[in-house]
């Protein structure tokens, strides 16, 4: 899930401040429309997993924000949950809304070896089970953000996107690239201390954005997506032999979805 660009010659993980804002520029230009000046990339994904939160923080503060203003000026939150959702998406040019739609089409059908699986995910035309799945993420997300007052609806997609995206961690570490050359073998193999911190991270920042919803709703919620998180990466994994850039996206999206449901679910207007 790194940039295709060549990295530069092999260096070790950020040490400094300034390496850490490098490190996360050059994440934040990969996994959004961000068009930074980064020159050739560093470091490669596993070495700087920390930034992953703060990065999703970005979206879905920018996501957030469209909600709140939307919903404050309208008064309608479907109209803002519209708008909101597809902000992400323009931020982030659908990137793991593409993942989850390859890995929909290679994953639904029945009967099929892993082989076959791969190739129809590595096709570039989504198929029957990738634009349900894009069009049911959709609609799930808006329903559910629908629910919220402005000032609710901005904390919880701030929460929603920087937990999600800290579970992309997971993968890396539990299982293997199915592809020597696609995005998720450029990611590289993370350490056990910088999967969890960047997990913990990601927990922490949700548990502290919905804390003022009560303490059960703000541990309960970020519990129930790092669980999807791990359930899917697992199941994944188990019919293809490891993990892609597109099933690393998939994952994303599965604990967004779940954030978002859990949440609308405890959490009244």
């Amino acid at each position: 899930m790194t940039s295709p660009n060549e990295f530069e010659a092999p260096h070790a993980r950020p040490s400094s401040f300034d390496e850490w804002l490098q490190a996360f520029r050059e994440q934040a230009s990969f996994f959004t429309g961000l068009k930074l000046d980064i020159g050739i990339p560093r470091w490669q994904l596993a070495d700087v997993l920390p930034v992953l939160p703060f990065v999703g923080a970005g979206v879905g503060l920018a996501s957030g924000l469209v909600f709140a203003v939307v919903h404050g000026v309208s008064g309608s939150g479907w109209l803002a949950a519209v708008l909101a959702v597809g902000a992400a998406v323009l931020v982030t040019r659908a990137l793991h809304e593409d993942g989850l739609a390859d890995t929909a089409d290679g994953l639904g059908p029945h009967g099929l070896e892993p082989a076959r699986r791969l190739e129809i995910m590595r096709d570039s035309r989504n198929g029957t089970f990738g634009v349900l799945a894009i069009a049911l993420s959709v609609l799930i997300k808006v329903a559910c953000l629908a629910q919220f007052g402005g000032a609710t609806g901005l904390v919880l997609l701030i929460a929603a996107h920087a937990l999600s995206r800290s579970v992309l961690a997971y993968p890396l570490l539990a299982f293997s690239p199915v592809h020597s050359d696609g995005l998720g073998a450029r990611a590289g193999k993370p350490s056990d201390n910088d999967v969890w911190l960047t997990v913990g991270i990601g927990a922490l920042l949700a548990f502290l954005l919905l804390l003022g919803k009560g303490f059960f709703v703000a541990l309960l919620v970020p519990l129930a997506a790092i669980a999807a998180a791990w359930g899917a990466s697992h199941w994944i994994a188990k019919r293809l032999g490891g993990y892609t850039g597109d099933t690393l996206g998939a994952v994303q999206q599965t604990a967004e979805i779940v954030f978002l449901v859990v949440a609308a679910l405890l959490i009244a207007r």
